[in-house]
């Protein structure tokens, strides 16, 4: 990762308070964007391979997630998507193999998370398509956030993914 994306991450983790929690880095993510941040369960068919998306509109960011994660890869898939708003990925209008969530993202753009390796789409800098560079940085992200929420805590990895 380059020293702007680690120096990102720092600004993030300067302004958490002592012990935070989930909602401290929604809030700070938030304050860096400068609109609010928003993270939803969204029940009902569609998700496919997803296992998160962020939905970019022009006054607020919605972090969509399917109920029912263990809370440790919830977590993760949140503070993933967070990374994403960070960096500026500004991600893309809603694929119509996804129109379940168009009402979710209706006048603006996602980036979501998928497991199963299909590009994913974005207005980014390369081609059209999430990439290595921004999937790697929303991956650092989450890391080194979780790192920071879990400090002092014991088991973290056998309870990550349920």
């Amino acid at each position: 990762m380059d020293a702007v994306g680690a120096g990102a991450i720092r600004d993030v983790v300067a302004v958490l308070p002592n012990a935070p929690r989930l909602g401290h880095v929604v809030d700070a993510v938030a304050a860096r964007i400068g609109k609010p941040v928003r993270v939803v369960d969204v029940d009902g068919p569609g998700w496919g391979a997803l296992t998160a998306l962020v939905s970019q509109l022009p006054d607020v960011a919605l972090v969509l997630l399917p109920p029912g994660s263990t809370p440790l890869y919830r977590m993760h898939c949140v503070l993933h998507e967070l990374g994403h708003l960070v960096r500026g990925d500004t991600g893309a209008p809603v694929p119509r193999t996804q129109l379940a969530f168009a009402a979710w993202s209706a006048g603006g753009n996602v980036c979501h998370r998928s497991l199963d390796d299909t590009p994913v789409p974005s207005a980014g800098p390369v081609g059209g398509v999430l990439h290595g560079d921004d999937e790697e940085f929303a991956e650092t992200f989450a890391y080194e956030l979780a790192t920071v929420l879990l400090s002092g805590t014991v088991g973290v990895d056998e309870r990550t993914y349920g």
